[in-house]
């Protein structure tokens, strides 16, 4: 059995190691990007701040709302009429008011950072659709749509209400993602359990077979020449020798017998040899 589980197991860690070496590849090629991205989109509106924008308009009744917030010193003001965007729009604009000092100054680089947020997000939706580099290649054409940079003008709750609904887009798939990605593992799992069970039992019936395939030797004498490992087995000797004699029998010319044997058979009883003539 734990022969039979071992490369199972073994199989699933190199399973979960090559995937943990490719998902760390491709992190490093998603910060990548979205450095690229938010680097392109910074410098290409400033740019078009210092050198291509006249003017700035903004809404007459965003910059009245932010000015009696910042008359009252309080945040709570901008949502007296309750939680809406345009609260949500004023309350930032006060908060970039407090940096740069300047109502049109502050809504033009809050449009800045609205339309950074904007791309990089764009490329998360993009990517979570299709591939990263799909979605590289919309968020460039979004930091570069001119159409898109000249809205920077405009103090208004325009680009605010894109990243919004850009960053619901990005939950949205998220979500569906993640569920897919769920009912696929599941079934991915149930699939593979499903497999090790079968060739796990193919293992287990394999090894049966090979113990089957024995045969029981324990209520049975074992003699040496049934065994035939055991048997040598000669080679002829591949090294030079002396050419081989044939094999000659010496024998008499005749065959004695008892009168022609010229040997003298005495009785030595009681005597020894000394005493014999």
């Amino acid at each position: 059995m734990l022969t039979t589980l071992l490369p199972i197991l073994n199989r699933h860690l190199r399973t979960f190691d090559c995937e943990w070496k490719i998902m760390k590849k491709r992190s490093w090629l998603t910060g990548l990007f979205l450095i690229i991205l938010s680097s392109i989109a910074i410098i290409v509106r400033i740019y078009y701040v210092n050198r291509l924008m006249s003017e700035v308009n903004i809404s007459e009744d965003i910059y009245n709302a932010a000015k009696v917030t910042v008359e009252m010193n309080s945040l709570t003001s901008a949502f007296a009429d309750g939680f809406q965007m345009r609260s949500l729009y004023i309350c930032n604009l006060y908060l970039a008011f407090l940096i740069f000092g300047n109502f049109t100054v502050a809504g033009v680089y809050l449009n800045i950072l609205y339309q950074i947020l904007t791309v990089l997000l764009v490329y998360i939706v993009i990517k979570g659709v299709t591939n990263r580099y799909a979605g590289f290649a919309g968020g460039l054409i979004l930091a570069l749509f001119p159409a898109y940079i000249n809205t920077l003008s405009d103090v208004t709750m325009q680009n605010m209400i894109i990243c919004i609904a850009v960053f619901f887009g990005v939950v949205v798939i998220s979500i569906i993602r993640r569920i897919c990605q769920r009912h696929i593992a599941k079934k991915n799992s149930s699939d593979k359990l499903a497999a090790d069970k079968t060739n796990l039992k193919e293992n287990n019936e394999a090894v049966k077979a090979d113990t089957n395939a024995i045969p029981d030797t324990s209520m049975k004498e074992i003699r040496y020449d049934d065994l035939e490992d055991n048997k040598v087995q000669y080679i002829e000797n591949p090294l030079p020798v002396p050419k081989r004699r044939e094999h000659k029998e010496m024998n008499y010319a005749f065959e004695p017998t008892g009168g022609n044997d010229d040997y003298d058979l005495k009785d030595l009883s009681g005597k020894d040899f000394y005493d014999i003539e």
